[in-house]
């Protein structure tokens, strides 16, 4: 599964880039479908999120590495080198720019609900920027 990870970039700044959630395990269930699953994801502390239609958030970091689903709204977050992406119900993404300058948060439609998963340290989003 492919995801869209935003990062901080060796100068400070921030970049997009995609992501692959391995599914590392199968299994048939009781009917015979196949049923895939990633690594169990350490985390603690999920929580989701709200903010109003409209709301703009200027250059700030992630508080924490974090896979982000989106429940509702759109939202769509700018990068230092001036690329903007969108996100809807049911996608999902991952900030990753936990210092440098960051990333600019806006609600397009909203408003827009979030579900953040905090990623343990030995989660399998191990990549270098």
């Amino acid at each position: 599964m492919r995801v869209t990870r935003f990062y901080t970039k060796s100068d400070g700044g921030s970049a997009f880039d995609e992501v692959e959630i391995p599914f590392e395990n199968e299994s048939l269930d009781n009917w015979g479908n196949l049923l895939r699953t990633s690594a169990r994801i350490d985390s603690s502390g999920v929580q989701v999120f709200e903010a109003p239609e409209g709301g703009f958030q200027d250059w700030h970091n992630a508080p924490r590495r974090q896979l982000c689903i989106v429940l509702s709204g759109i939202w769509e977050i700018g990068t230092t080198d001036g690329e903007l992406r969108r996100w809807g119900p049911g996608e999902a993404f991952l900030p990753d720019d936990v210092d440098g300058t960051g990333h600019t948060s806006r609600v397009v439609e909203g408003p827009v609900r979030i579900l953040f998963v905090p990623l343990g340290e030995r989660s399998f989003v191990n990549f270098d920027g």
